[in-house]
Order: C-alpha cells, then structure tokens, then sequence
C-alpha cells in the first residue's frame, strides 16, 4: 500500500482568496483587451494628415469668404470656419488611426470635456460682444413654457430612439466599434463620463444651436437655412459614431434646433441633450454591451 502524500512542495502556492466582494461594489478590474496587432497603416496615416491639412487649410478660406461675403466680422467668421468646417473635418482625421485597436477612455473623455469647455467659453464671449446672450437663447427666464418644451422635445425624442431601434432591427445595421469602445465600463470612467455629457449638452447647444444660429439667421434670412447648415457640421462631428450616429445625430440636431427656434429658448434642448447624452452611456450602453457579450 502506498504511503498517502502530501502537498508537493514543487507546486506553486495557490494565492490567498481575497476578501468577498460587498454588492455595489466595483468589481475587479477590467482585463486587458487585445488590439490590432498590426495597428494604424501608412495608408491611414496618410489619409489622417490629408484631412488634418484640409481641416487647417480650410479655416483661414472660409474666415475670409464669410467677411468679404456675408460682411461678418473677423472673430465671428474665424470661430464660425472652426465650427461648421475645421472641427468636423479634424473629427474626421481621427477615425482612421481609431480604429485599430484599445481607444483609452479616460483621456478620450477628458480631452472631449475640456475641448467641449473651451468651444462653450469661447461662444458665450463671442456671443455676449456680437449677436448677445438673449439672441442665443440664454435669458434667465425659465417659465412653464420652457418645461412644456423639455416635455415635448423628449417625446420627440424616444420616438426617434424607437425608430432607429426597429430600423437596425429590421435592416441588420449595426452601431459603431468605435462607438461601442467608447462606452463606459468601470465606475471610474461613468463618473467622467458624466461629466462629459454636462459639457456636451451645454457646450455643443452654445455653440451649434444657440451661437450659430444666432449668428447665421439674420444673414440667411431665416433661422431654417442656419439650422441646416449648423445641423450638418454637427452631424459630421459625430462621424466616430458610424453612419448610423451621423444621420442620428443630424436628425437629433435638428430637432434641437427647430425647437430652439420655435422658443427661443436654449435651456430646454441643452437639458434634454445632456439628459439623452447621459441615459446613452449609463443605462443604454451598458445593456448593449452585455447584448454584445451574449451573442459572442
């Protein structure tokens, strides 16, 4: 009969089980993710510095037609050029070395909020010295009106989740890799992203719907072909969201702004923006995600 044994003192120690988990808590840490081994390519690469040259170039072309043209002053046709012709294109110059491999969430949220910040100062100065602030729609005011508005422009808004909803599932279209990376998972990253939706209902209405409008109206004589115009920088802007982000974009931006126009008030779509920018990334993201998960 053979002696019974015991541990072999070879074999590596299992590590100590740690303490349990309270429920709530994070969990631990997401596992690194493999990337593109082959990463970005000179093709990529070239195409990125094409667009980021034609996004630089374009600026100082389009500042001097809206002066010489339109007879808008310098500040306004210079940050109006960033807005509807270089930003949308710099946007674009990304998306090739984007999509290979991990996108860092954290800096991308960060960067976007300061950027975001920045356009919102910038827009609220110019706006203060040139169309002013209650031409943007940014009076004290917020009455009934303004409530009724938020209810409406949200209605309008679930209508459009659920068309696009049906629509991808009855034509097969699929969201974004990039879009889908971008969603948040540790709670670190929700509370910044968080913050990034605040900025973005506030900085991107400032800009895209309450200054250029402001701006752009009385020229075109009419805030539709303004809000047509701001609408389609402000979808190209969300190019890193696929063709189905750019046109749900475009359509979200629109109504934004018709709604804008038909109140003249800014407060309502900036809190319905921030409020869709916030239910996206922490309730209907994290569901796609573990959709994603079960189907692979």
């Amino acid at each position: 009969m053979s002696e019974p044994t015991g541990p072999d003192p070879q074999a590596p120690e299992s590590p100590p089980a740690g303490p349990p988990v309270p429920p709530g808590a994070p969990g631990p840490p997401e596992p690194p993710r493999p990337s593109d081994p082959e990463g970005p390519s000179p093709e990529d690469f070239q195409e990125a510095r094409a667009l980021l040259r034609t996004g630089v170039a374009l600026l100082p072309v389009m500042a001097v037609t809206l002066v010489l043209g339109l007879d808008m002053t310098v500040r306004d046709a210079v940050f109006a050029s960033l807005l509807l012709g270089t930003l949308p294109l710099l946007t674009m110059a990304q998306l090739p070395l984007l999509s290979h491999g991990r996108v860092e969430r954290i800096p991308a949220y960060t960067g976007s909020a300061v950027m975001l910040t920045v356009l919102a100062s910038l827009g609220l100065l110019l706006g203060h010295f040139g169309p002013g602030l209650e031409a943007m729609g940014l009076g004290l005011e917020f009455s009934a009106r303004e409530w009724r508005t938020v209810g409406v422009v949200l209605a309008a808004v679930v209508l459009l989740g659920v068309g696009f909803h049906f629509a991808e599932e009855w034509f097969g279209l699929e969201e974004s890799p990039l879009l889908v990376e971008l969603i948040p998972r540790t709670a670190k990253e929700k509370g910044l992203f968080a913050l990034l939706s605040l900025a973005a209902g506030v900085g991107e209405e400032v800009v895209y719907r309450g200054y250029l409008l402001a701006l752009l109206g009385p020229i075109f004589s009419g805030p539709w072909v303004a809000a047509a115009t701001s609408t389609l920088a402000f979808a190209v802007l969300h190019a890193y969201q696929g063709a189905v982000g750019i046109v749900r974009s475009g359509l979200l931006g629109f109504l934004f702004a018709a709604a804008f126009i038909m109140t003249g008030s800014l407060w309502p779509v900036i809190l319905v923006h921030a409020g869709v920018d916030l239910l996206s990334g922490l309730v209907l993201g994290p569901r796609m995600l573990e959709r994603n998960e079960k189907q692979v």
